[in-house]
């Protein structure tokens, strides 16, 4: 698809009014045909759903938690064609939108750019006929990094800069999104544009912060540590070690024990960093961590991650270290596929 046809399509998602295949035709799953019309407790069961699925992704990475997605999606939005109130509607929509943003994203994790990018446009259009407006600005920043990771970090960028557009958004979201748009601009190679972004971050980290928050952005961006991890990782792709460093160090100190893959992120660079700076013993206390914490996960990215970590020692004279850590993961990966 050319490049501006894809931007035409997200631009048109981001408000509600996307023609897009219907969700029914990419994903399997029981519809919500037989219910006269839909009420709180439809909702409700649609928004646990959303909160069971983030939980297990953020804990456990995305294989697992698509793979149990998909039916509730399937069912879920074909509630949407049923008889309800305005307000029910605009609640199911945000709802439905949170869980197809979860899904896309777990898809993406597992290693499917193509296929998270279509479900993440849907999430955009059915977030978007909703009332949140973090939750419609992260859905975009879900879609950004997916294009971005897919080769066109302009484009993802561009997909930030129209979130960004939105004065509705909290400050904590705004902040989020200046993050995610500096590591783009570091993948767009373009160095001052990034280092904007993150000033821009920050000085919205200073700013009144929501006095509460929805459910998923307290799992997420309202998070202990979130805007910590989002930045270091930003820094690390910009080349700014002592910055990223310091916001890294934060990030693995205060992250909740569910934030497991973004704390693994985080790690995986701290131990490369403590390695380039010549603190060899911090970096392979770092790593050796990094490694006992990707048990059990499934996750393309994290697994991309461990391997930039094991380069890195290569690079900076812990080969020995690399071979070892390397072969405890074949092991354990080894064990996993024979259980």
């Amino acid at each position: 698809m050319k490049r501006r046809s894809v931007l035409g399509i997200i631009a048109a998602a981001s408000v509600g009014s996307a023609a897009l295949e219907p969700l029914a035709r990419l994903l399997d799953g029981p519809g919500g045909k037989d219910l006269a019309g839909v009420g709180i407790a439809e909702v409700q069961a649609v928004e646990a759903a959303a909160d069971l699925y983030t939980r297990m992704d953020l804990a456990h990475g995305g294989s697992m938690a698509a793979a149990m997605a998909r039916g509730s999606l399937g069912w879920a939005i074909e509630l949407l064609d049923r008889p309800m109130t305005t307000p029910i509607r605009e609640r199911l929509s945000s709802a439905i939108g949170l869980l197809a943003d979860r899904l896309g994203w777990a898809i993406y994790d597992a290693g499917d750019t193509t296929k998270a990018a279509k479900v993440l446009t849907l999430a955009l259009d059915t977030s978007a006929r909703g009332a949140d407006r973090d939750l419609r600005a992260h859905v975009m920043l879900d879609l950004s990094t997916v294009v971005t990771d897919s080769g066109r970090p302009s484009e993802g960028v561009e997909i930030l800069r129209l979130a960004l557009g939105d004065e509705r958004i909290s400050s904590a979201e705004r902040a989020n999104l200046h993050a995610v748009a500096a590591r783009h601009c570091a993948a767009a190679h373009d160095r001052p544009a990034g280092l904007r972004h993150i000033d821009l971050a920050e000085e919205a980290l200073t700013r009144p912060q929501p006095a509460s928050s929805p459910e998923w952005a307290r799992r997420i961006t309202v998070s202990p540590g979130h805007h910590d991890s989002a930045l270091g990782l930003a820094l690390f792709a910009l080349e700014e070690d002592t910055r990223a460093r310091e916001r890294l160090t934060s990030a693995v100190a205060r992250l909740d024990t569910g934030r497991t893959r973004t704390g693994l992120r985080c790690r995986t660079r701290l131990a490369i960093l403590h390695m380039r700076a010549g603190d060899h013993e911090v970096g392979e206390r770092q790593a050796r961590r990094a490694v006992q914490d990707a048990v059990g996960v499934r996750s393309r990215r994290i697994s991309s991650d461990l391997q930039m970590m094991m380069a890195g020692a290569r690079a900076h004279g812990m080969s020995g270290l690399a071979d070892e850590l390397t072969h405890s993961m074949a092991q354990e990966t080894t064990t996993s596929a024979d259980a």
